[in-house]
């Protein structure tokens, strides 16, 4: 069956560590485009944060916040808001333990701490030179998508357990989690855009790199693993590629016969 809708993750699928884009990967993108198959991102990030990625690539449509929010051609297809009540809860204990905690809405990201030296470091992380507005009320006005808690490995077990029938987790980097929805993943997402543009599982493809894109590659019917993934992401994958540095989203279209051209050098 032929691919008609391809997704991205973005860190370690489409940029590697150094914050810079997959060799080719714009060349790549736009090939697909040309034979008219539809493109989007799908990542962890919230809005804001995908936002410069997606304007100098092009992509109008995302999943975000792990798959909590879809968004095709500037239409929501998906939302799963935090309930308001887990996210009163959960922010009162982190104030306990004195634990920042951003809150990711559909425009703009909100933090409860001004100034915090780790959310600065986590957004450096990102490669992004803003940061949260802090606004501690943010989330009692509007939809909250994902929570982030700064935290360092292995205090967040009392979030965990304390949680663990409404909220999953997931550690993308040593200050922090991200936290949405349990029962919340990428797939969901995919899912939701691809019924909204009248496609099939069958004729997706995505590409990941994760512990959060595993339900992803085995729901498309394509997935690919980036070199550079974990060993979950691979198995979860129908093929892997080479790693991001070395040009794996343009090698993968090309040995898929999406795309013409040679191996990157």
């Amino acid at each position: 069956m032929a691919i008609r809708f391809a997704f991205f993750d973005i860190d370690g699928t489409l940029i590697d560590e150094r914050r810079e884009l997959s060799p080719r990967v714009e060349e790549a993108i736009a090939a697909l485009r040309q034979r008219e198959i539809e493109t989007a991102i799908a990542t962890g990030r919230a809005p804001d944060q995908l936002r410069p990625i997606a304007e100098r690539l092009g992509f109008e449509s995302y999943v975000c916040c792990n798959g909590s929010l879809a968004v095709y051609r500037g239409e929501k297809v998906l939302t799963t808001a935090v309930p308001r009540d887990v996210i009163a809860s959960f922010i009162e204990r982190a104030e306990f333990y004195g634990y920042p905690v951003v809150v990711a809405g559909a425009d703009a990201c909100y933090a409860n701490q001004p100034h915090r030296p780790e959310i600065r470091e986590a957004y450096r992380f990102l490669g992004l030179s803003t940061e949260p507005v802090y606004d501690p009320a943010a989330w009692t006005r509007e939809d909250v998508y994902q929570l982030y808690l700064f935290c360092k490995p292995g205090e967040e077990k009392p979030f965990v357990e304390g949680y663990r029938d409404s909220l999953r987790f997931i550690r993308p980097h040593r200050f922090y989690l991200d936290v949405f929805p349990a029962g919340v993943s990428k797939a969901k997402g995919v899912e939701a855009m691809l019924n909204r543009a009248g496609c099939s599982r069958e004729e997706a493809l995505a590409f990941g790199d994760s512990e959060n894109d595993v339900e992803m590659l085995a729901y498309v019917g394509i997935g690919v693993a980036m070199g550079n993934a974990s060993e979950a992401a691979k198995r979860a994958a129908r093929q892997v590629t080479a790693p991001v540095d070395e040009g794996g989203i343009f090698a993968a279209l090309v040995d898929l016969g999406l795309i013409e051209g040679q191996p990157v050098a």
